[in-house]
């Protein structure tokens, strides 16, 4: 019998031994709670960083190009990447905002509608964003062959040797100047993403031969405009007595590579926009015909590529006669050229675009008047821009309203950040900030000068984890008499909350816009417990959108209109007076000010210190991107594992503690939505 109690005994001591370790080694079994945590004074319990994007666009001589559309994204658009902002640059060819980005982010993803520009992609974020430069003149033309001739593919003639980067070595001394003059009717021509059979039908008649009929003896030149493909191509030409034209790609003798590989310098290649070759002389009765291998540049040799493309249709490989078009000429009467554009991609192929933008040349000769002009049709000096407003219909977000071209998301085009807040201030909550979980998204809206005319706001009550009845609204720091009006989904009755003729807040100095004044009315409960969606132990309900116009009189420059979501509070239990704001907010002209300083309130209005604990608890917080909220009754910092290291160490670790990473959750004290 003793035997047997000594037994259990050692396996009790063993197990509690065990335990010990298994804790020691795994703290985050007992994360720190937010009462013990050490957060310096000037922490803003932010999870965003601040950021300059700034974008300038240049022609190929370093004159700034005025009205290029710039597009800056989460991530690449094509893999599912976001819109973030776009807008146009301006006289000085500069595209410049102040913004916020996860801070978590290490870059993001720009683009240009601009056909003459390259689009940079992915763009590493510094500490204060981010600075580049589009287009611009070209330091050295000179170029070293680092092929030898004897290796290349004798499926094609050369003109000569070419780099790594499948650039010629063959080019003319000086680049061809192209003016953004020229830039601009290209893009009225060839606009980018536009299908041509809409922009352009009259392009694609079948009475347009787009070859080079040679009437006379003369010397052509190939100058290289633009890029806008996924894919390395190939172009080159072929050449034939006028009149017997190949009936079948057998038919022709030889293709000559011109350009070995159509891509622009740090797009996969090394062209500059005026990169310019000659691609020799020829005798009256010809005629030049052009080729493009679709993706052909491929470990630094030319090769057919995935399909080859003709500027005569009837060698393309497209079934339908009327997709077989692959090429355009267009007749540029004043500048003495003609425009080339091509489409890469198959038309049968549901992944076309069909803009016929993919390559852009000019086809120079001397005498032009050798080449037979009568076949193709003008270039477009004017282009499309219904509303007036100089912004091309193509590139315009609102082409029939003449106030609004662009549109500027916070933080992203359809996701949403959060705002959790605690609602006993000047007292310490409980810390589970769910006591208000809304969701936000901002659209503000700009005009052709990147000004801010209108904001589209979203908000989605999630949850409220209270038995107080709290209000909502946001503070914009701009002149409240720029705004004309304010509609759309505003619950607000008036029991609590005054508003003016426009629905702004009455009694402040600056705009106010209150969402709604009781938490209750907008998402209902529907069982027991604590407040709404918190407790799984009662009902889920489905949450509303809410969506919100803010229209100005007055365009707002977006360097002092705030960015979102501006300053959010809530009002708490229908005492309008009370409000709760994020950390160092300053609360609007109803709040009292009798509260700061007791309880746990540690505010100092005289050095601009708000709605911190002694300690620098806040009472709010605002995640940029979704936030998966605790569990009633749970501190956060037991439902995400790295919220008190990312507080404790300013902000410089785990400044990504919201997201679903591995060992970053204990799910069981987060809020699930039933499935």
């Amino acid at each position: 019998m003793k035997l047997v109690n000594f037994t259990l005994l050692s396996i009790v001591l063993l197990l509690f031994v065990v335990s010990c370790n298994t804790k020691k080694d795994n703290p985050i079994d007992n994360p720190k709670g937010m009462n013990n945590l050490v957060v310096a004074d000037n922490f803003n319990w932010s999870t965003a960083s601040d950021a300059l994007f700034q974008v300038r666009a240049l022609d190929n001589t370093n004159q700034p190009i005025k009205g290029a559309k710039i597009n800056i994204y989460t991530s690449d658009p094509l893999e599912g990447g976001k819109l973030i902002v776009s807008g146009a640059t301006n006289d000085n060819g500069i595209y410049q905002i102040d913004y916020e980005v996860p801070a978590y982010y290490q870059s993001l993803f720009v683009t240009t509608d601009y056909v003459g520009l390259p689009s940079p992609g992915a763009v590493e974020l510094t500490d204060h964003g981010f600075s580049i430069t589009l287009g611009g003149q070209q330091a050295n033309t000179m170029v070293k062959s680092a092929v030898n001739l004897k290796d290349l593919n004798t499926d094609f003639a050369y003109l000569g040797g070419f780099n790594s980067q499948g650039v010629p070595d063959y080019l003319e001394p000086q680049n061809d100047i192209i003016s953004q003059g020229l830039l601009n009717d290209i893009n009225n021509t060839l606009p980018e993403g536009q299908p041509l059979p809409q922009s352009h039908p009259e392009y694609l008649l079948p009475q347009w031969d787009y070859n080079l009929h040679l009437i006379e003896d003369c010397d052509v030149w190939i100058t290289f405009v633009h890029e806008r493909a996924g894919y390395k191509n190939v172009l080159g030409f072929y050449s034939y007595p006028t009149g017997q034209t190949p009936q079948t790609p057998a038919d022709i003798d030889t293709i000559t590579i011109i350009y070995p590989n159509v891509s622009y310098d740090g797009s996969g290649g090394g062209l500059y926009s005026g990169n310019k070759v000659y691609i020799g002389q020829f005798d009256a009765g010809m005629t030049v015909s052009f080729a493009l291998m679709a993706d052909g540049w491929v470990g630094g040799q030319v090769t057919d590529g995935k399909w080859i493309v003709y500027s005569n249709p009837n060698l393309n490989p497209e079934s339908d006669p009327s997709l077989r078009q692959h090429t355009v000429l267009l007749n540029d009467n004043g500048r003495n050229l003609l425009l080339l554009g091509i489409e890469d991609i198959r038309r049968d192929n549901s992944s076309c675009d069909h803009d016929f933008n993919d390559a852009i040349f000019y086809v120079t000769a001397n005498p032009i008047e050798a080449i037979d002009q009568s076949q193709f049709p003008n270039i477009d000096y004017t282009g499309a821009d219904d509303d007036g407003d100089g912004v091309p219909d193509n590139v315009d977000n609102y082409p029939d309203d003449p106030n609004k071209a662009f549109d500027n998301y916070f933080f992203n085009q359809g996701s949403y950040g959060t705002l959790a807040y605690e609602d006993l201030w000047p007292s310490k909550g409980d810390y589970d900030f769910n006591d208000a979980v809304i969701d936000y998204n901002f659209n503000q809206v700009t005009n052709a000068d990147n000004d801010m005319v209108e904001i589209n706001a979203e908000f989605i009550l999630r949850a409220h984890g209270a038995f107080y009845h709290n209000g909502f609204g946001f503070q914009m720091p701009f002149d409240k008499s720029l705004i004309s009006s304010v509609t759309g989904d505003l619950n607000v009755p008036g029991n609590i909350v005054s508003l003016d003729s426009k629905n702004l807040e009455s009694g402040q100095t600056l705009p106010v816009v209150m969402v709604w004044e009781d938490a209750y009315d907008v998402l209902p409960q529907e069982g027991g417990g604590i407040g709404v969606n918190t407790d799984p132990n009662y009902p889920f309900v489905v949450p509303d959108t809410l969506r919100i116009t803010i229209t100005l009189n007055t365009p707002v420059s977006l360097t002092t209109s705030g960015i979102p979501p501006y300053n959010p509070f809530i009002f708490v239990n229908g005492q309008r007076e009370v409000e709760v704001h994020l950390v160092d907010r300053v609360p609007t002209d109803l709040a009292t000010t009798a509260l700061f300083g007791t309880a746990a309130d540690n505010s100092n209005p005289a050095t601009g210190r708000y709605y911190r604990t002694e300690n620098n608890l806040p009472w709010a917080i605002n995640i940029i991107e979704s936030f998966e909220y605790p569990i009633e009754k749970v501190d956060v910092t037991t439902a995400h594992l790295k919220f008190g290291a990312w507080a404790e160490s300013n902000g410089t670790l785990f400044n990504d503690w919201y997201r679903d990473l591995t060992g970053y959750r204990n799910a069981e004290n987060i809020y699930q939505i039933p499935q």
